[in-house]
């Protein structure tokens, strides 16, 4: 829930099937639950899972009544003073995989941003141990709105992947250069991966390769990622269609891996022989969210890493495009399909 008189974004449907809508509205503050506290919103950041339901027809599934979005936000903890990230993941903490950490796996998972009120508002209530305090000394907050998609990157390249041998080079695809495309890519190569970053779009090469200076990653010009190149892939695109998917089973080797993070629009289906894929002893694996099992807690590493990658020129483009939160719409505009200059990502700004 929100504080008093916050403004809040909330997207609703005009009607029952009709295009979702955003509303800004004023909220009163409700009784302070035990465990919970406020967060004032410096940054929240727009989510590709959130522009897809909000700026296209292509999503297909139910959203939840008065939604309000926002999942990637830092601010200032009301009880502490200190800036604070937000982990948007709450779990039940009593079910066998919250015990093991598998926080991703719960099944009453609820996420602020979806299943509770988001950071698309001046503040936002939250319980205590999803306020993650930033590193010491962090000289700029705002990188740290990444903290999300770069710990869905670490999750997806530990856990759902093997480690490259030591002993030699072990190639992996990233599909999609996004926000997730483009950290995953990054958190990869740290991890000892030979990696390709390919795009759709052959006018973003050039960006690509500007931003990803000083990294190990390689862009892959158009048309994309060779047949059978790869020893894994990393599908990491956006969800309209099973093409990412579909190139990504073409360019792994057989016997290789392929790890989908893509989070898929409800309708999208595999248009492939499943016989094919079996054949060619594939592994294909899927990868949720983040988690903190086996003592690796995703998101604080997450943090981590952005306090040391701060200034480098890949996070710095991602958090260049900011506008007031009273301009959502603008911002939403901006990051239409269609966009003539559609920015890598954009983060939204409160100073209330």
């Amino acid at each position: 829930m929100t504080g008093v008189g916050t403004l809040v974004w909330e997207a609703q449907r005009g009607e029952p099937d009709g295009p979702l809508r955003l509303a800004p509205v004023r909220r009163a503050a409700l009784p302070a639950d035990a465990g919970t506290t406020d967060v004032r919103v410096r940054f929240s950041a727009l989510c590709g899972s959130d522009t897809s339901k909000l700026c296209s027809d292509s999503w297909g599934g139910p959203i939840p009544e008065g939604w309000v979005p926002g999942h990637e936000v830092v601010g200032i903890d009301d009880a502490t003073g200190n800036w604070v990230a937000v982990n948007p993941l709450v779990g039940c903490d009593a079910c066998a995989e919250c015990v093991l950490g598998r926080i991703h796996l719960c099944p009453g998972l609820r996420r602020i941003g979806w299943d509770l009120p988001g950071g698309l508002a001046e503040s936002v209530r939250v319980p205590v141990r999803n306020a993650v305090p930033l590193p010491a000394g962090a000289p700029d907050p705002v990188v740290f709105v990444l903290a999300d998609p770069v710990a869905v990157a670490l999750h997806g390249v530990r856990c759902g992947l093997q480690a490259p041998p030591s002993n030699g080079t072990s190639r992996l695809g990233v599909i999609g250069a996004g926000t997730l495309g483009i950290c995953t890519a990054v958190v990869a190569a740290r991890a000892g991966w030979d990696v390709l970053l390919t795009t759709r779009r052959p006018d973003h090469e050039a960006r690509l390769r500007t931003l990803l200076a000083g990294t190990s990653v390689t862009v892959c010009p158009a048309p994309g990622l060779p047949a059978g190149a790869c020893d894994a892939v990393i599908d990491a695109a956006s969800g309209h269609s099973p093409a990412p998917l579909l190139q990504a089973l073409e360019a792994v080797r057989d016997g290789g891996t392929v790890l989908v993070q893509n989070a898929y629009a409800p309708q999208v289906q595999l248009p492939t022989p499943v016989r094919e894929v079996f054949r060619r002893s594939l592994t294909v694996r899927g990868s949720y969210s983040y988690c903190r099992a086996n003592e690796c807690d995703d998101f604080r590493e997450a943090l981590h890493l952005l306090d040391q990658d701060a200034g480098s020129a890949w996070a710095t483009a991602l958090i260049s495009t900011r506008y007031p939160l009273a301009w959502l719409p603008d911002a939403l505009d901006a990051l239409r399909p269609d966009a003539a200059h559609r920015p890598l990502k954009v983060l939204l700004t409160s100073r209330s």
